[in-house]
């Protein structure tokens, strides 16, 4: 358990910095409350499913790239619940409310991780919905005073990172406004990026080399002041850059 002078070191830090990096957070919250992992995930809802727009853990390296390879957002419980929950779940509620999960929760525990956790919801703009997932280290004998104990912090903490995130965006956006000017092929790749085109596809529909496609990519990334293709393809969209699907 946590003593009352660590979250509160915590709460000085999450209020005083401006931005507070994901890597960062993370880090903090495991060392003051003894946390496996975390989980931050901020997606866009589509007329058919969804897209991500961030997601951070502390979870192994290839574990994203398992669960992409089984097609695993279908039935995972965490994005199931982020149309409509606004209460914090246990994992292990979730599994039981969504069974179409348990190959994903069997998956899970392959790698070690167990269900004492819980999803908590947090606020966000129109068409768009965000969750911390929180995996504690300890006996599922002590899980529910565990959760009593910290639940009301966990919810506070986790509005302030994803409340400075969220505002980072807003500043992102001020200093980038709508008339960021992207060529017609810096466009074209981005809008076949947004519909869930590779390199490769892109380059095969364009008739151009996978080269020139990271090129215009890495360009786009730069004019739209982001980091990743999922991030530019946001971006673009929020400023009518590309038509939105």
């Amino acid at each position: 358990m946590a003593d009352q002078q660590a979250f509160f070191d915590l709460l000085d830090i999450m209020e005083s910095e401006r931005a507070v990096e994901p890597k960062r957070f993370f880090a903090l919250m495991r060392s003051t409350f003894n946390i496996e992992n975390l989980l931050y995930i901020d997606v866009e809802l589509l007329p058919r499913g969804f897209r991500v727009h961030r997601l951070c853990h502390t979870f192994e390296a290839d574990l994203p790239e398992v669960y992409r390879d089984r097609n695993a957002g279908c039935i995972d419980a965490v994005l199931r619940m982020a149309s409509g929950d606004i209460r914090p779940v246990d994992l292990a509620d979730s599994r039981k409310r969504y069974p179409a999960s348990e190959t994903l929760f069997q998956a899970a525990l392959h790698f070690g991780l167990t269900p004492e956790g819980i999803i908590l919801p947090l606020s966000a703009p129109a068409r768009r919905c965000a969750r911390l997932v929180i995996q504690a280290d300890v006996a599922p004998a002590e899980w529910a005073s565990y959760r009593r104990c910290h639940l009301r912090d966990f919810q506070l903490l986790a509005n302030l990172f994803h409340a400075s995130l969220l505002e980072s965006d807003a500043r992102r956006r001020d200093q980038h406004p709508a008339s960021v000017i992207l060529t017609n092929r810096e466009t074209e790749v981005l809008g076949w990026a947004a519909a869930g085109k590779s390199y490769w596809e892109i380059a095969t529909i364009l008739g151009i080399t996978e080269r020139t496609v990271r090129f215009f990519m890495t360009n786009a990334r730069r004019k739209l002041n982001v980091v990743s293709n999922t991030q530019a393809v946001a971006q673009a969209m929020r400023h009518a850059l590309i038509p939105v699907s």
